[in-house]
């Protein structure tokens, strides 16, 4: 059981799919309609524009709408930049008798997701997920999950009452971040990441560090101190592939920088390890 919204429920898989809207696609009135249970959308790829009660939203990779039985839903999407959506449709219901939340309001309607990857990996998993006889009951426990870190995060964005400028900020740094950590060994320099979040390399560094609270150069080499103290552990590589593979100067920048951050050499640090 979840408690989303201090409700305590379950969810209950009904449809689910990813797909890449057609040319010409569109999102008519009567739609809605036929809404008979929650619809959690996640724009994964491309342009369109969403008009909720006639108030319009625009649907860009990273958007969530979590739809519901009574409001007016209408949608277009770009005539180049086609639209790719997941989409889940569910119902909650409060066990043991499984009674439907008919009346239940979501916490949100429409959120700017920073967890990009990890929302579209989820829904993928679900949707995968939700044909299977066995495969229905943890795709509902994911989605349950799913959707209370959705309403967090919500939540959370909301408690920071920031201008709109300062987390459009924090939400291009936290990808940048992101995207080093993911592969800390193939890091543009400093002066490239800034032209390509549309910075300057001073202004960027500044943001940088109020966001992570390291400066880039900083977060590049704790991310593949990071990274080398996985290698280490989980592989074979010598120190002086690693120290490569993680883009160091050399091997004794690397031991020195590792030493810093651990209090180890990488050597003495693996022997620790396979000791253990």
């Amino acid at each position: 059981m979840f408690q989303i919204a201090r409700q305590r429920c379950e969810p209950r898989l009904h449809q689910a799919g990813r797909v890449r809207c057609e040319p010409g696609w569109h999102l008519g009135r009567d739609w809605s309609r036929g809404l008979h249970d929650f619809d959690l959308w996640y724009v994964w790829a491309g342009r369109g524009l969403m008009a909720i009660e006639g108030e319009e939203v625009p649907l860009v990779p990273g958007t969530c709408v979590w739809m519901r039985p009574g409001r007016r839903y209408e949608a277009e999407q770009d005539s180049v930049e086609r639209l790719g959506v997941n989409f889940i449709h569910f119902q909650l219901v409060t066990p043991p008798r499984d009674l439907p939340l008919s009346a239940f309001t979501p916490p949100f309607e429409v959120l700017r997701t920073r967890q990009v990857e990890f929302v579209d990996r989820v829904m993928r998993r679900i949707i995968e997920l939700a044909p299977e006889r066995t495969g229905a009951p943890v795709g509902a426990a994911l989605l349950g999950g799913l959707l209370m870190e959705l309403v967090r995060e919500h939540a959370s964005a909301d408690a920071q009452h920031g201008p709109g400028t300062e987390l459009r900020h924090r939400d291009l740094i936290l990808r940048v971040a992101a995207q080093i950590r993911e592969s800390p060994g193939r890091v543009p320099p400093v002066a490239e990441l800034a032209r390509t979040a549309g910075y300057s390399p001073d202004h960027f560094s500044r943001v940088f560090l109020k966001v992570t609270g390291l400066r880039p150069q900083d977060f590049v080499i704790q991310a593949r101190v990071g990274r080398a103290r996985q290698l280490l552990a989980e592989s074979d590589l010598t120190v002086g592939m690693i120290a490569e593979a993680l883009g160091f100067q050399d091997i004794f920048y690397f031991s020195r920088q590792f030493r810093r951050q651990t209090g180890q050499a990488p050597t003495a640090f693996r022997r620790g390890l396979r000791r253990s």
